[in-house]
């Protein structure tokens, strides 16, 4: 393994661990050692071993300045400096290659200087010579107060004060095997045997796998009997300064003092199953069967990135589900991009996934909705109407991208389709490729008529969410109006729920309660002794009789603003545009009930 020391001109030394046998050096980041600096190439020169002698050659006519003499070739010894553009490199000479394992030396005490009267006292500020201040700052805000998406944020923390580093957190389990929590990583995961991992338990002790990728970082993340529970795997090992390594082990061991606390898939009773479970009993409110199994479902489909099938009737509210699925677990944060699939033509729909070209494409090059949301969920409304071809072909790349490493680049699905999918696959409408890439984990929103009992709780949280957004304070729902509400059949499922509480919020004054009063059409059940109101607009135009459907307005109209006017008839008859004795009329002709008890409830 070759040592190099890049000195920067502020001071600052980044060291370098190599153990390729021939070495780059430029301005690129496709180098082993990239220096940002004006004066140095693209590729500036190459370093190579030949037993143990090292060379370095220029390329492209070059030059470097070797312990004082200008070069573009020679033999380098343990010590020489190379210095070119406003940075100097230093040849420290060979490691030991392979598994290494870096013990760190305890600090000794230094005993203070005695003091002398006659010398004055010195002070010297010094500045972060690696810039990683904020960093940690931000790191210590995060382990601070732990959540369940706490370690995928300190992943994103660290790949963003060190952007040529590829992260892994990797998990123990019981057999041996490494699971990984969360990764940007490309390639095949690094393999650590049960002795190494027993070399790790050393406290203060890091590993260094060699492999042709540079070398991997592995710092231990130890339980309280000293186990190795996890690992923190970074490469490439020579890419890692002094200070950038003394950071990552500083990192393992917030991640040893949080392990308990962190969000992991399968530990029982974790803090973020708490917290998530908290927070859907609030984003899908309800005690019914149907609703915990709902909140369950989506529980076990926030910690992973297999793709996802939302099933339910139209309009109970499959959308919403992908859309709280997304503030869960590992995709919190995450960009999520929905894309509606149904009245589409086939062509138009590639287009709109994939960018112009319409052919599938999911790395750095990729367009259209799956390059706006790379690394993110993408979720297909009503995949059923997507064309079976398309199907099939999405069925074949979602496969090959579930068998990849996960990545921060790593996309997620989400589809939601009709009630029954095995129906569907019978009828043709989904693909059995397409189907059963999402057959393994499959959420069904239950029909409002399955959840009758969360009706009161489920309206209530609706007022509340809608008059958020409409900026009003509604101090809650009537013991009238609500019955009213739970009396309806709600055909429309959720849609139709969500667009009667916007109607009452809307009609409802800033600060006051949501009142019976307030609804602004018919359907609405009367006071006891009172008539039935008039039909719903629907049934009204539902008849031909022309006769029939003009009186049956009429009687519509009427109701609904002598009922807003709070049975105030010269305010009526001027919002209706007819003299007040033609409504007295009318009133009595289509038997409209009197409003006016609405004002002496209100006094």
């Amino acid at each position: 393994m070759v040592m190099l020391s890049l000195e920067s001109e502020n001071g600052a030394v980044l060291t370098y661990r190599l153990s390729k046998a021939q070495i780059t050096v430029g301005s690129s980041s496709r180098n082993d050692v990239v220096i940002k600096s004006p004066g140095v190439a693209d590729r500036h020169l190459s370093i190579g071993r030949s037993g143990d002698v090292f060379t370095f050659v220029t390329v492209d006519r070059q030059t470097v300045v070797l312990n004082g003499e200008r070069r573009s070739r020679g033999v380098l010894n343990p010590g020489d400096r190379l210095r070119f553009g406003g940075a100097t490199l230093v040849f420290r000479g060979a490691d030991n290659v392979g598994m290494e394992t870096v013990e760190e030396a305890p600090a000794r005490p230094v005993a203070p200087a005695p003091a002398s009267r006659d010398a004055g006292e010195g002070f010297t500020l010094r500045s972060d010579p690696a810039g990683f201040v904020d960093y940690r700052r931000r790191l210590t805000e995060l382990f601070r107060d732990p959540r369940f998406e706490t370690l995928q944020q300190a992943i994103a923390v660290v790949r963003e004060a060190l952007p040529n580093l590829e992260l892994a957190v990797l998990e123990v389990e019981p057999g041996g095997d490494l699971l990984a929590l969360t990764s940007v990583w490309a390639g095949e995961l690094p393999r650590i045997g049960p002795d190494r991992l027993e070399e790790l338990r050393t406290t203060g002790r890091f590993g260094i796998l060699s492999d042709a990728r540079g070398g991997t970082i592995l710092v231990p993340v130890l339980d309280e009997q000293g186990v190795v529970v996890a690992v923190l795997a970074a490469r490439p090992a020579g890419g890692v300064g002094d200070e950038a390594l003394l950071w990552l082990g500083e990192l393992g061991r917030l991640l040893t003092v949080c392990w308990r606390r962190l969000g992991r898939p399968g530990t029982p009773g974790a803090g973020w199953e708490t917290e998530a479970a908290g927070r859907l009993e609030a984003l899908l409110p309800g005690s019914s069967q149907a609703v915990q199994v709902l909140r369950a479902s989506v529980l076990a489909a926030a910690f992973g990135n297999e793709p996802v099938l939302i099933c339910g009737a139209p309009g109970v509210g499959k959308t919403e589900t992908a859309r709280i699925l997304t503030r869960m677990g590992s995709s919190v944060g995450r960009t999520v991009e929905v894309v509606e699939c149904r009245g589409l033509e086939p062509d138009t729909l590639r287009r709109e996934l994939f960018g112009p070209t319409g052919h599938p494409t999911f790395g750095p090059e990729a367009r259209g909705a799956v390059g706006r949301c790379r690394g993110g969920v993408l979720v297909l409304r009503h995949a059923d109407a997507l064309p079976a071809a398309l199907q099939s072909e999405l069925a074949s790349v979602i496969a090959a991208q579930q068998r990849q490493t996960l990545t921060a680049f790593s996309l997620r699905w989400v589809v939601t389709c009709g009630e029954d999918p095995l129906a569907l696959v019978q009828q043709g409408k989904l693909a059995m490729p397409f189907f059963m890439v999402f057959s393994g984990r499959m959420l069904r929103v239950p029909r409002l008529a399955e959840r009758r009992e969360d009706l009161p709780r489920l309206i209530a949280a609706l007022i509340r969410t809608v008059a958020q957004g409409q900026q009003k304070d509604v101090k809650g729902i009537s013991l009238e109006c609500l019955n009213t509400l739970l009396a309806q059949n709600f055909g429309g499922e959720m849609a139709e729920l969500v667009l009667e509480i916007g109607r009452l919020v809307i009609a409802t004054p800033d600060g006051e309660m949501v009142r019976s009063e307030h609804f602004l059409g018919g359907g609405v059940r009367q006071e006891e002794g009172d008539v039935a109101g008039p039909a719903d607009s629907s049934e009204v135009l539902a008849s031909d009789d022309l006769k029939q459907v003009v009186e049956r307005v009429e009687k519509l109209l009427i109701d609904r603003v002598m009922r807003r006017v709070k049975g105030n008839q010269s305010k009526g008859a001027r919002t209706l545009n007819i003299s007040r004795g033609a409504l007295i009329a009318k009133l009595k002709e289509y038997q409209v009930p009197d409003y006016r008890f609405l004002r002496r409830k209100r006094r």
